[in-house]
């Protein structure tokens, strides 16, 4: 099992690293100064085929606190899961990595990787997606009220943003919500500009790509975080 390593969940933005190629794994064995996380998309990988046992040679050989996420389709995840398939790949990984991402509308499928997670000590993030619509302010204070129900290490909402006025919802969390741990960001037009803007405004979380984007319109992690500061 290798060691794990330290994650300041404390730390006022989080810059989080997304690797979702099979070279982009190579980037595990070197330090990556830019990202407080570097976050492993396995569905990505397990649909280019990928098998988990090379994934866990790269894990020991890690040089940054790994989040691992099996993003589900319907939340904008590249590989149609199984439940007992995924929960599966979860006790595999959990050892080897130091935060699971998992999303709010599937914890109730996910009880036994919660119950493993805090039993070995590993972070959690709590997301939600809306991937093919904009937010509404109505639907995003709902998702704020459920994640309350949960005491994670952080909170994540990601959502369709083409305009202002959509990007008004996001901001409107960080401003309403200022004391929970939540990460903001936009999916689609709007993403690069919501990546410099929501730092500003309060959010946690920043993500951007390592390798390539695991996402239409992600930007690199490097572009994201210039002139955000440590």
């Amino acid at each position: 099992m290798s060691a794990p390593k330290h994650v300041n969940w404390k730390k006022p933005l989080l810059k989080v690293g997304t690797i979702s190629t099979a070279a982009g794994l190579n980037l595990l064995s070197r330090p990556q100064p830019s990202a407080d996380l570097v976050e492993i998309r396995y569905d990505a990988l397990h649909a280019a085929g990928v098998p988990v046992d090379v994934v866990i040679r790269h894990l020991i050989r890690r040089k940054n606190p790994v989040l691992l996420t099996l993003r589900t389709k319907r939340e904008g995840g590249l590989h149609s899961w199984k439940s007992t398939e995924r929960q599966l790949l979860f006790e595999q990984l959990i050892p080897h990595v130091e935060a699971v991402d998992l999303e709010l509308q599937n914890l109730h499928l996910l009880q036994p990787v919660i119950r493993l997670a805090r039993k070995e000590k590993r972070g959690i993030i709590l997301s939600a997606h809306s991937i093919t619509q904009k937010l509404t302010l109505g639907k995003a204070t709902r998702l704020i009220g459920e994640f309350r129900h949960y005491r994670v290490q952080a909170y994540k909402i990601a959502a369709l943003a083409r305009s202002r006025r959509d990007l008004g919802v996001l901001a409107r969390l960080l401003i309403d919500f200022p004391k929970l741990r939540l990460g903001v960001m936009a999916i689609g037009p709007a993403s690069h500009v919501s990546r410099k803007l929501m730092p500003l405004l309060g959010s946690r979380l920043v993500y951007g790509y390592l390798d390539a984007p695991a996402a239409k319109n992600q930007p690199a992690l490097k572009q994201v975080t210039a002139g955000l500061g440590d």
